[in-house]
């Protein structure tokens, strides 16, 4: 699909429209940085093969100003990784659990970097919103991922194996909209 918009203008209308679809209140402020984040991604390539671990690790014994930007770092590996390589995962090691922890970390750690306490606002402050709704940010990437076809809804086992890891709500509507009621599989094939 060509289009005339900017890549910043394309995600932007990608994120809001899955935000809406999934009925994800967020403010602005997350919104424009998820839409960032995916810019980010797609046009850098911001990807390492150091575990996450020891990105926590070296952030953890890090200076004020470099442990910021390590957390941000690994928070926005995380949440990319987690919600546009969600399907990745299977039968790895390492699985999309492991991601959302250490994302839902990292934020969190930034939130008290910051000060931030998402108790005294309507609008909490980014990092704690990030943090305090990472499942329901990975969803709408994914859902965004989906849209930009670099993957696909149609495999049903994939979709039921996420369910099952994540527990997320989307996967779990698109697998009913398809007929398919996830808490009455039998699972025991001996019964």
């Amino acid at each position: 699909m060509l289009t005339d918009k900017r890549p910043a203008e394309h995600f932007n209308d990608l994120v809001t429209e899955a935000l809406h679809h999934q009925g994800v209140e967020t403010n602005e402020f997350a919104r424009f940085y998820l839409a960032t984040l995916l810019v980010n991604f797609i046009e850098a390539g911001r990807f390492s093969s150091e575990p996450l671990a020891r990105k926590y690790l070296v952030a953890l014994n890090s200076g004020r100003a470099e442990k910021t930007w390590r957390f941000k770092q690994l928070g926005d590996l995380a949440l990319f990784t987690s919600g546009f390589f969600s399907d990745s995962f299977s039968r790895k090691i390492i699985d999309v659990d492991y991601y959302i922890l250490m994302g839902v970390a990292s934020y969190g750690f930034l939130a008290s970097i910051h000060g931030e306490d998402p108790r005294t606002d309507d609008n909490p402050p980014l990092y704690s919103e990030l943090a305090g709704k990472f499942n329901l940010f990975v969803d709408v990437l994914n859902e965004v991922s989906e849209r930009t076809r670099l993957t696909s809804p149609t495999n049903v086992l994939r979709l039921y194996e996420r369910w099952l890891r994540t527990g997320s709500p989307r996967a779990e509507r698109m697998l009913r909209e398809m007929g398919i009621d996830p808490l009455d599989v039998d699972t025991n094939p001996l019964q």
